[in-house]
């Protein structure tokens, strides 16, 4: 078990090209998606991670997050590691290799979590500070052509922004790699639920969602949708 966490932190050491509109401070996102049986354990290992030496060189921000509703899937959580460059993503692969600071929090998740899956991420379109907002629907989706849903989304989230519809977050990834599930995933966050809901109700009745989704129709399959909150968040020092 072990070794599969191992290799879940480490796997996606290689170099890719990366196509984006606007986007964050962030070039690539690490998806760990966990069954975790004791949150506040898993907090713990990352809390006692995070204070060490070799937590304190770690070149990303971490961010545990709480899946409160997916549908079917086994996850209840998911651990993001925002890497700002290429060259940090590589360093964080040799530290994790080599501190037992490291192996200790990845033997605290074996006894507290079971993997689900993972995936690497690069933010195509990302708008706003998504580490400002307090909840998200994430929209899993497979797209058959990708510059014509980014293309058609950003216009209407544009113009949906432009008149107060959405006041949080928003953006689009594509998933790099482990990308069985889907392709890409869309995310759009608030400040609280209410703010979520009403945001969602005035999108989906708006005459940007119909123009929205007449042009996408046929180019994108939603596979899942899920309600995101925060648990805790480790910058990087």
């Amino acid at each position: 078990m072990i070794k599969k966490y191992t290799y879940l932190t480490l796997a996606f050491l290689l170099s890719f090209a990366l196509v984006s509109e606007e986007t964050g401070r962030h070039e690539m996102h690490a998806f760990y998606f966990m069954q975790v049986s004791n949150p506040p354990a898993i907090v713990g290992a990352i809390d006692k991670f995070a204070s060490s030496e070799c937590g304190k060189k770690f070149p990303a921000d971490m961010t545990l997050m709480a899946e409160t509703i997916n549908g079917s899937s086994p996850a209840t959580h998911f651990l993001i590691l925002s890497f700002e460059t290429r060259a940090d993503f590589q360093k964080a692969g040799q530290l994790a290799n080599s501190c037992p600071e490291a192996a200790a929090m990845l033997q605290s998740f074996v006894s507290s979590a079971s993997q689900v899956r993972n995936s690497l991420n690069l933010p195509v379109a990302e708008f706003g500070d998504w580490t400002k907002d307090s909840i998200f629907l994430r929209y899993d989706v497979t797209l058959k052509n990708e510059t014509a849903y980014i293309e058609a989304w950003t216009e209407m989230m544009d113009s949906l922004s432009a008149e107060g519809s959405v006041n949080g977050s928003y953006g689009i990834n594509r998933a790099f790699a482990g990308n069985d599930q889907s392709t890409h995933f869309v995310y759009i966050g608030a400040s609280d639920f209410d703010s979520l809901t009403a945001n969602q109700q005035t999108l989906t009745t708006s005459s940007d969602f119909a123009k929205f989704s007449r042009k996408v129709g046929n180019n994108r399959k939603v596979i899942n949708t899920s309600v995101v909150i925060p648990v805790k968040g480790w910058p990087k020092q």
